[in-house]
């Protein structure tokens, strides 16, 4: 059996979250990644480099997830696929790619685990409310079986 491999992208939520639905209904997450970019140089120096900075979007069931779990500073890892995009803006023609996730978690921090370690279990929550549009029935995937061997 082959294992599965995606594409990933890490960092963090640039800019404020975006959460609405497509025409279709479907749930959709839209927000600026961050990624930090460094340089290790031949003397064993690190030199800081410009950050990077990348579109992403979800749908549907990642963008529930992507919505409860991310705001903007968290850090993230993400499995997904860069894809080009193409739009009009003010009359021009804007082409450039994002990043379509389709899996999500949020990255723990030193100062995570030392509020968990402090804080009672009941205390400590990462889970923002999910916006209302989210919660409104919309379509069922099929189901997916596997093969067993």
């Amino acid at each position: 059996m082959a294992i599965r491999t995606h594409q990933s992208l890490s960092g963090y939520v640039a800019t404020e979250p975006n959460t609405d639905s497509t025409r279709e209904g479907t749930p959709r997450f839209y927000a600026r990644a961050g990624q930090r970019q460094g340089l290790r140089e031949p003397d064993g120096t690190y030199t800081k480099l410009q950050t990077q900075y990348v579109p992403i979007v979800a749908y549907g069931d990642a963008a529930e997830e992507a919505a409860a779990l991310l705001a903007k500073g968290v850090g993230f890892v993400a499995e997904g696929r860069f894809r080009p995009v193409k739009y009009e803006k003010d009359g021009r023609t804007i082409t450039g790619h994002e990043f379509e996730v389709w899996k999500i978690g949020r990255r723990r921090s030193a100062d995570d685990h030392a509020t968990a370690v402090e804080a009672p279990a009941e205390q400590v929550t990462h889970r923002r409310d999910v916006p209302a549009e989210f919660t409104a029935q919309h379509g069922t995937r099929p189901a997916v079986s596997a093969l067993a061997m």
